[in-house]
């Protein structure tokens, strides 16, 4: 039996570089992109994210890009989310640290 599941959360890009990384980051999986909505079909489910650019980040003089980003899994189990979420997050990491 799947759940459905959301998460959230702040990434440091624009709207545009998420774009780019987006086939990369669902593994090659069909996707759509509707405005700031992209259905993503993974395995037997699916994956809503959804993203909203906000207010740049200021760390004195500089500024950085943020873009909340929530991924709702349907009809996907734990293995399931849990892969494609290691994926995705190995595949959008920033350098740095």
């Amino acid at each position: 039996m799947s759940e459905d599941t959301v998460l959230h959360r702040e990434m440091g890009c624009t709207r545009a570089e998420f774009l780019a990384w987006l086939p990369g980051a669902v593994n090659g999986a069909q996707f759509d992109v509707d405005g700031d909505s992209i259905r993503v079909r993974y395995q037997a489910g699916e994956v809503l994210i959804r993203i909203a650019q906000t207010a740049d980040r200021k760390l004195g003089l500089l500024l950085l890009p943020v873009l909340r980003v929530s991924l709702e899994f349907s009809d996907l189990d734990g293995a399931a989310r849990q892969t494609f979420l290691r994926h995705f997050d190995l595949f959008t990491r920033r350098g740095g640290g």
